[in-house]
């Protein structure tokens, strides 16, 4: 995946075998995806949409095209919740795809702003239009511990950072 404003929809795939193990390294040399999935017991489809208010309609596409499972709503913790982070929230709650939320750019973030992003963010995953049990994973094992059971992550929304 590229960083940077998309305004079109970009896939990738990362693949599993049956131990678990990443088959798409670079160590096992550039690998095509008919090669991945036939290497793979597992594969995760990733789908890359626009951002920006420009490319809605892109993203609209992306998300009714592909049918995704979940979808990961990346929020910069400088930035915070934008504008068109609530629009791509609520698309996703009304095509009723799961969400979990990935705060980004820590490292470069005053402790009060990234204080305030999540104090918002978990206000609005609460409110009546979301209805969201907010579940702070911070590290690997907050997420062993708080991973759910399918029933679950219907009602819950994961925010890892």
């Amino acid at each position: 995946m590229e960083s940077g404003r998309t305004s079109s929809v970009g896939n990738d795939i990362l693949g599993f075998d049956h131990q678990g193990k990443v088959v798409n390294r670079a160590e096992h040399g550039s690998l095509d995806w008919l090669n991945i999935c036939e290497k793979s017991s597992k594969v995760i489809t990733f789908i890359d949409l626009a951002g920006h208010e420009r490319y809605l309609k892109t993203t609209v596409f992306g998300m009714t095209g592909h049918s995704p499972h979940y979808g990961m709503l990346m929020i910069g913790s400088n930035a915070g919740i934008i504008g068109m982070t609530k629009e791509h929230l609520g698309l996703a709650l009304a095509l009723s795809v799961p969400v979990f939320v990935v705060v980004t750019k820590i490292d470069m973030c005053p402790a009060n702003v990234l204080q305030e992003t999540l104090q918002l963010l978990v206000k609005v995953l609460k409110s009546p239009g979301c209805r969201k049990v907010p579940v702070i994973i911070k590290s690997a094992d907050d997420g062993r511990v708080n991973m759910p059971v399918n029933a679950y992550i219907k009602v819950s929304t994961y925010i890892y950072f």
